[in-house]
């Protein structure tokens, strides 16, 4: 593998672990700050796009007040997979888990996540997912 795949897989994996840190903080525009817009979201079969970070913050605010109120404590990767890449965009496929304050697991979910270069930062463009377990 070249040594430039290795650089630009290395930036994207640090992209998307990132945007975990991030979610874990439960700081909103920190999480936006990890994203490029417009941003993509498919997920039970619904499909969110936002144009712009203060749109990201304002609209996902209730979402993270739902997942906090359901128990959720912290989220975290079950497997990374760079399956497709270039210097510009890589696809990953994860599976990440839910846990609760206990540690313990609520949940599993699948999902692809497109990161992009834009501008030498990387951020995460679209996420599609469903859970698994």
């Amino acid at each position: 593998m070249p040594v430039e795949t290795r650089a630009h897989e290395t930036a994207a994996r640090a992209a998307l672990d990132g945007f975990l840190d991030a979610l874990n903080s439960r700081d909103l525009a920190a999480w936006a700050e990890t994203l490029h817009y417009p941003h993509v979201r498919v997920h039970e079969g619904e499909v969110t796009v936002w144009e712009d970070r203060d749109g990201y913050v304002e609209r996902s605010a209730p979402e993270l007040e739902q997942l906090v109120g359901s128990g959720w404590a912290r989220s975290g990767w079950e497997s990374v997979e760079l399956s497709q890449s270039s210097p510009d965009q890589v696809h990953a496929l994860v599976r990440f888990a839910r846990y609760d304050a206990a540690g313990e697991h609520t949940g599993s979910f699948d999902s692809v996540y497109v990161l992009t270069r834009r501008s030498g930062r990387w951020g995460v463009l679209a996420r599609i997912g469903f859970r698994t377990v």
